[in-house]
């Protein structure tokens, strides 16, 4: 009988190692956590957004807007929700002036952005010019004792069913019923 080795940490990573950088840079300093939720995406059951982002802005209590970053030929951003573990860093939103912000406006281009929900189905969402997202428990700038703040989205998890659409798609079927004759003469 043959006896064969295994080494389980070979397969293993060190915990917490993704964020061991951003941990050295920071040193110990206060980095803020906020919950963005948007009350549409809730409704329609948003697993995941591709923007593409133009201006961010915050809006304090009364109303006002301050404008956070431009992003002048940025690629799309993704962004997902918490159960995926991912999230966006900010340093320019602490740069804002002292006070209470309860939302942060996303600006976006004409193109380039779609919704996928959360049983896999994607959309192009090029009708909004801006999303709004409600900052939970709001967020209070107070001197700069904060160096940068974590944006994490409450978007619905995905459908365990979602994983295997593509593969489900293939026992449906064509939705899509064409008349017979459709393309049998070689156009």
């Amino acid at each position: 009988m043959e006896k064969n080795r295994i080494y389980p940490n070979k397969w293993q990573t060190v915990p917490f190692s993704f964020d061991l950088l951003n941990q050295m840079e920071n040193r110990g300093r206060a980095v803020q956590e906020l919950i963005l939720k948007n009350e549409a995406a809730t409704e329609l059951h948003v697993s995941e957004m591709k923007l593409n982002i133009t201006k961010f802005s915050a809006f304090d209590m009364e109303g006002n807007e301050h404008i956070v970053s431009d992003f002048m030929g940025q690629s799309a951003v993704t962004l997902k929700g918490i159960s995926s573990g991912e999230f966006l860093r900010s340093k320019n939103v602490v740069a804002l002036p002292e006070g209470t912000y309860r939302t942060l406006r996303f600006y976006l281009a004409k193109e380039g952005n779609e919704f996928r929900y959360r049983d896999g189905v994607l959309e192009s969402v090029d009708h909004f010019g801006s999303l709004d997202f409600t900052i939970e428990n709001g967020l209070q700038i107070i001197g700069n004792e904060v160096t940068e703040v974590k944006l994490w989205f409450d978007f619905a998890p995905f459908l365990w069913s979602s994983h295997f659409k593509t593969f489900l798609d293939l026992f449906k079927g064509n939705k899509n019923p064409r008349p017979r004759l459709a393309n049998s003469f070689g156009n």
